[in-house]
């Protein structure tokens, strides 16, 4: 009987352990975007110092498609830097369950529309390079082009997914067990989308 009552004693001591916190679960999705950012940015300015070595050591269609990447990729770098400022203005302790919640949903979602917003772009240079067939002045421009946005939308796209999923899989399980860690009394609600 002493034993049976050690070994669930044991198990209940591992499965308080195991459960995250509100502010672990907080730290690890903003470490998780602070990851985003610095990959996001790294990539970026790697595509922009190839970029503009390529541009300037080439000529025609491959000229176009450095240039594009150069282009394309200061964005990038512009989104990578604001979405690091503004996870740096924010406190892991600031939070309350719900407004963790929101914030881990709000996360996925904007990845969602970050992918759909990625199959746009690839659509789109495929749209140019098709466009180059009956362009023979601009020829090389659109498909240089055409080609570059087919290459950065393909590349966002895997890396929006890839994200959501990893949000998905460790945060959904987490919120899943603070909820069920309030105390009584307390609710969240989530919508179901």
């Amino acid at each position: 009987m002493l034993a049976a009552g050690s070994v669930l004693l044991g198990t209940s001591t591992q499965a308080q352990q195991a459960s995250p916190t509100l502010r672990d679960f907080t730290e690890q999705r903003m470490q998780h975007q602070k990851v985003i950012g610095y990959t996001l940015g790294s990539y970026a300015l790697a595509n922009i110092a190839v970029g503009a070595i390529g541009a300037s050591q080439s000529s025609g269609e491959t000229k176009y498609f450095h240039r594009m990447n150069v282009y394309w990729n200061l964005v990038n770098l512009g989104i990578a830097g604001a979405g690091l400022l503004g996870a740096r203005r924010k406190g892991a302790g600031d939070e309350t369950l719900g407004q963790a919640i929101r914030q881990h949903e709000n996360m996925k979602q904007i990845l969602l529309l970050n992918a759909g917003l990625d199959v746009a772009y690839i659509v789109g240079g495929a749209y140019l390079l098709e466009r180059a067939k009956n362009r023979p002045e601009n020829r090389d421009q659109l498909r240089g082009f055409g080609k570059s946005v087919i290459g950065q939308g393909g590349f966002l796209l895997a890396f929006d997914v890839v994200n959501y999923f990893i949000f998905k899989k460790r945060g959904d399980r987490q919120a899943m067990q603070l909820v069920g860690a309030a105390p009584m009394g307390v609710g969240v609600v989530l919508p179901i989308k």
